[in-house]
């Protein structure tokens, strides 16, 4: 099954399951089980859509142990991959795969509580667009799963964040705190 035609059952497939109110319990999730979700879908799919091979997540967030030292408390991981390179805001997921004119797709994957992407995130999806790759919000599991699938399919046309004049949008430093 090519990506345009996943493209279109999938449509289908969630209007009918938001009509019939099915998807109600997705909206208590946390981004990580939509995460989850997503990359067992793109696993599931993989011999339709082998690009989904290069589907990968960038571990740069997530909630990490903290200990107190010194009256402060800090992450000794989240310092190391401070240290090795993470960046704050990066997109959570990157699929490797040239098409359309675009180098790749960079998606940063929200749950539907309403959260919005910080300033860094902004500052990301902003910089990956100037050189060249298609990078957007994806609001739930199912969002991000039109996003991959219109990228490989050729329709990535309007973007669901788009920066509003004002908005904080920052591109952190390689600085180590």
């Amino acid at each position: 099954m090519s990506a345009c035609d996943l493209l279109l059952q999938v449509r289908e497939q969630d209007a009918r399951l938001a009509e019939q109110g099915r998807d109600a319990a997705e909206k208590l999730w946390d981004e990580d089980q939509h995460q989850i979700t997503l990359i067992s879908w793109a696993r599931n799919h993989l011999t339709d859509l082998p690009e989904l091979q290069m589907l990968h997540h960038s571990p740069n967030g997530g909630k990490r142990q903290t200990v107190t030292r010194k009256g402060r408390t800090y992450s000794p991981e989240g310092a190391k991959f401070k240290r090795m390179g993470t960046r704050a805001g990066y997109p959570d997921l990157l699929l490797d795969v040239p098409l359309h004119g675009y180098h790749g797709l960079r998606i940063e994957l929200k749950d539907l509580k309403g959260n919005t992407p910080s300033p860094e995130q902004r500052g990301w999806m902003i910089a990956h667009r100037q050189q060249g790759y298609a990078a957007d919000v994806a609001r739930g599991w199912r969002q991000g799963r039109i996003q991959l699938l219109a990228y490989l399919a050729g329709e990535v046309h309007e973007w669901y964040w788009v920066p509003r004049k004002g908005t904080a949008c920052e591109l952190p430093g390689l600085g180590v705190d």
